[in-house]
Protein backbone atom coordinates (compact mmCIF):
# COMPACT_ATOMS: atom_id res chain seq x y z
CA UNK A 1 0.00 0.00 0.00
CA UNK A 2 1.17 3.30 -0.84
CA UNK A 3 0.40 6.31 1.62
CA UNK A 4 -0.38 9.85 0.07
CA UNK A 5 -0.63 13.28 1.77
CA UNK A 6 -1.09 15.05 -1.69
CA UNK A 7 -0.38 18.87 1.03
CA UNK A 8 2.47 16.79 2.36
CA UNK A 9 2.64 16.23 6.12
CA UNK A 10 4.88 18.82 7.84
CA UNK A 11 8.40 17.27 9.36
CA UNK A 12 11.85 18.00 10.82
CA UNK A 13 14.55 17.72 8.35
CA UNK A 14 18.77 17.81 8.92
CA UNK A 15 20.63 18.03 5.46
CA UNK A 16 24.10 18.40 4.31
CA UNK A 17 25.67 21.51 3.25
CA UNK A 18 24.31 20.96 -0.32
CA UNK A 19 20.65 20.67 1.47
CA UNK A 20 20.18 17.24 1.14
CA UNK A 21 18.35 15.19 3.59
CA UNK A 22 20.35 13.82 6.16
CA UNK A 23 17.73 12.21 8.19
CA UNK A 24 14.60 13.26 9.39
CA UNK A 25 11.91 13.27 11.89
CA UNK A 26 7.95 11.92 11.72
CA UNK A 27 6.04 11.05 14.11
CA UNK A 28 8.44 11.30 16.31
CA UNK A 29 10.95 9.09 14.96
CA UNK A 30 14.26 9.63 13.11
CA UNK A 31 14.87 8.53 10.25
CA UNK A 32 18.33 8.42 9.03
CA UNK A 33 18.68 8.69 4.95
CA UNK A 34 20.51 5.66 3.84
CA UNK A 35 20.46 6.68 0.22
CA UNK A 36 18.84 8.92 -2.15
CA UNK A 37 16.61 7.29 -5.47
CA UNK A 38 15.98 10.13 -7.06
CA UNK A 39 15.72 14.50 -6.68
CA UNK A 40 13.62 16.48 -8.91
CA UNK A 41 12.39 20.53 -9.06
CA UNK A 42 8.50 21.38 -9.37
CA UNK A 43 8.62 25.07 -10.48
CA UNK A 44 4.94 25.97 -12.12
CA UNK A 45 1.14 27.87 -12.10
CA UNK A 46 2.81 31.21 -11.40
CA UNK A 47 -0.05 32.08 -12.83
CA UNK A 48 -2.66 30.75 -10.33
CA UNK A 49 -0.35 30.17 -7.51
CA UNK A 50 3.18 29.14 -7.54
CA UNK A 51 4.66 26.00 -6.38
CA UNK A 52 8.40 25.76 -6.21
CA UNK A 53 9.48 22.75 -4.03
CA UNK A 54 12.77 20.33 -3.86
CA UNK A 55 11.65 16.50 -4.46
CA UNK A 56 13.58 13.61 -2.89
CA UNK A 57 12.88 10.30 -3.45
CA UNK A 58 14.54 8.17 -0.85
CA UNK A 59 15.41 5.44 1.26
CA UNK A 60 15.80 5.50 5.19
CA UNK A 61 18.04 3.05 7.38
CA UNK A 62 14.75 2.07 9.12
CA UNK A 63 13.44 1.19 6.15
CA UNK A 64 10.79 3.51 4.43
CA UNK A 65 10.68 4.18 0.94
CA UNK A 66 9.68 7.98 1.09
CA UNK A 67 8.97 11.07 -1.25
CA UNK A 68 10.26 14.28 0.78
CA UNK A 69 10.04 17.73 -0.22
CA UNK A 70 11.41 21.08 0.88
CA UNK A 71 8.72 24.16 -0.30
CA UNK A 72 11.49 26.70 -0.95
CA UNK A 73 8.57 29.60 -0.83
CA UNK A 74 8.15 28.86 2.88
CA UNK A 75 11.63 26.96 3.41
CA UNK A 76 9.53 23.88 5.37
CA UNK A 77 10.04 20.05 4.50
CA UNK A 78 6.95 17.84 4.28
CA UNK A 79 6.33 14.22 3.90
CA UNK A 80 4.11 13.63 0.89
CA UNK A 81 4.24 9.40 -0.14
CA UNK A 82 5.19 6.70 1.43
CA UNK A 83 6.01 3.21 -0.46
CA UNK A 84 5.69 -0.49 1.66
Amino acid sequence: MTYLWPDGQPITVEVDGLDMPHQFTWQGRVHPVQGIANYWRVDEDWWRGRICRNYFKLYTRTGLLAVLFKDLLNGRWYLERLYD
